[in-house]
């Protein structure tokens, strides 16, 4: 798969296991631009990598009292990445091979875009508002541009308690948008991660 084997910190890593927020941040920060680059080798554009990415390191903090080495915590990122990275090249293809479909058979592209726009929107509304109150409020601020450390602020809590909701509600929304993953990428590219 072109792995890159890192070299964590043996602090960062006993930190992460033992469930410190501050280790994954190090360990996070010193794999990110090298995993997004990793997932674009397989074909994804770069907020397609960025989702992958963000989604494996989520997926990979649940799981830090089960690694057991530095060595398989790289090989789990990487691995995670490349599999999570194809996944989403077949969906895309599988939209695509759809949409291609659907546009032969409607001969008034006008009217789709405009109903099929406004659906999304009206679909985009309701799942974020089935956010838990505080994620949505984080996630609303997030979209009007503010910055993590102003949400945080403006909502008299930590900047690690912003993010912790910031991802709480990424992982709901794309539980509530797994058919629409362009609505959640349309979130993720508007929200500074």
């Amino acid at each position: 798969l072109g792995r890159i084997i890192m070299i964590i910190r043996e602090k960062d890593f006993n930190g992460f296991i033992k469930g410190y927020e501050k280790s994954f941040e190090n360990i996070f920060r010193q794999y990110y631009k090298t995993l997004v680059f990793f997932s674009m080798r397989h074909g994804l554009e770069q907020m397609e990598a960025e989702d992958v990415v963000i989604e494996t390191l989520h997926h990979v903090w649940e799981l830090h009292c089960e690694i057991f080495s530095p060595t398989a915590l790289n090989n789990l990122l990487y691995s995670s990445v490349h599999n999570r990275s194809l996944n989403v090249i077949r969906n895309i293809k599988n939209r695509e091979r759809i949409i291609g479909n659907h546009q032969e058979e409607n001969p008034e592209p006008e009217y789709r875009d405009y109903v099929m726009e406004e659906e999304m929107s009206r679909l985009l509304d309701q799942a974020i508002e089935a956010l838990p109150v505080q994620c949505r409020k984080v996630i609303l601020l997030l979209m009007k541009g503010k910055k993590i450390s102003e949400v945080a602020a403006e909502m008299n809590i930590s900047v690690n308690t912003a993010k912790t909701y910031r991802l709480r509600a990424i992982e709901i929304l794309r539980e509530i948008l797994q058919q629409f993953p362009s609505l959640l990428w349309l979130v993720l590219f508007r929200i500074e991660i």
